[in-house]
């Protein structure tokens, strides 16, 4: 296998939204300079790309609205909310397939990235990304198959020493499984993905890249009041989907999160999920996934009172594990990335 994520930044491109505009494109310079700081870049995408072109050179759309509407009950958590959830499913549909985005634009994009970095500096680090499902929680399941033929996209259009030399894994954009009514989550079936769908996606992507020697990354949110913080306890703790989890506080975007940056801490320290106690979600840790933080930072840290005391309540709260554990920095749009590089190399190099 290649190397986990010690030092990453996150660097968005592609759509960055669902009327055609994309991510500023940063210049030789600013990724000079980025690179300066960090030799590890993800290159993500922030929206659902809902076309593909299957094994066989089909296109084929994944999500339509006849498949919103022939949702069954037993296809989601809780069958009395089916026809609610059907109302927001396709209310999220109008955006997206106004969109009508083919994952193949992403994976050109992200490979004009990988060949100018790998030109700037030959050695650099490089994780991909799958897409990710927007509030589709009960429909991930089917875009399994696009997702885990995105790595053999990337593979096959990528040239053949970045992809060998240079990619050291493969991205869940997804940072969350949502019970919430929407999806059945069976704590005591890890065997069968616990009988869920966006945990079938997560499989099916983990396998495609194993199956290339490469990592599968996952960078998940704690909110210790959600069930979704209990449900990734479960599948970081007791399967071995993802090589690396980083984990997200959130605590910068929501000062009520006041308790997340000391319990993802104690999950890094401790190399497992645990709940707000420090109890290891599931009893016990069975995977050899290794668990890390994640750097919060955009540009409400310049321009609004009170980001900046949460940002640095993140310095102190993981300066202990810099270089020692994996770790990943958000720091919003490329633009916002290129800006706070000083903030970050001072971090990196403590």
């Amino acid at each position: 296998m290649n190397s986990l994520m010690k030092k990453g930044v996150l660097l968005y491109t592609s759509y960055r939204g669902y009327s055609g505009g994309k991510y500023y494109v940063p210049t030789d310079d600013e990724l000079k300079a980025l690179l300066e700081v960090s030799d590890e870049i993800l290159l993500i995408p922030i929206a659902t790309f809902n076309r593909y072109t299957d094994r066989n050179g089909n296109e084929t759309e994944i999500i339509t609205r006849d498949i919103i509407d022939a949702m069954t009950p037993d296809m989601v958590g809780d069958p009395n909310r089916l026809e609610t959830i059907k109302k927001e499913y396709h209310a999220t549909a109008d955006r997206i397939l106004a969109g009508n985005y083919h994952i193949k634009d992403y994976v050109a994009d992200a490979n004009a990235y990988a060949e100018r970095l790998v030109a700037i500096k030959p050695e650099v680090k490089l994780w991909y990304s799958v897409p990710h499902a927007e509030c589709w929680h009960a429909l991930t399941h089917l875009f399994a198959d696009a997702w885990a033929d995105t790595v053999d996209l990337i593979k096959n259009t990528l040239r053949s020493d970045i992809w060998e030399n240079n990619v050291q894994g493969i991205y869940f954009a997804g940072e969350d499984v949502i019970t919430a009514g929407y999806t059945r989550f069976d704590c005591d079936k890890p065997e069968s993905d616990f009988n869920n769908p966006i945990v079938k996606s997560m499989r099916a992507v983990s396998n495609r890249a194993h199956s290339f020697g490469k990592n599968c990354l996952w960078i998940p949110y704690y909110h210790e009041a959600a069930s979704s913080s209990k449900n990734l306890g479960y599948v970081v703790n007791l399967t071995d989907i993802f090589d690396t989890a980083i984990i997200q506080p959130s605590f910068f975007f929501n000062s009520a999160r006041v308790d997340e940056i000391r319990i993802v801490s104690d999950c890094v320290r401790k190399q497992a999920v645990v709940d707000i106690n420090g109890e290891i979600i599931g009893g016990k840790k069975l995977s050899n996934t290794e668990i890390g933080f994640e750097m919060e930072i955009d540009e409400q840290f310049y321009n609004r009172e009170g980001y900046s005391e949460r940002y640095y309540a993140y310095e102190e709260g993981f300066g202990e594990f810099v270089g020692k554990r994996p770790t990943a920095y958000y720091a919003g749009a490329p633009e916002t990335t290129v800006k706070a590089l000083d903030i970050i190399d001072k971090f990196y190099k403590k």
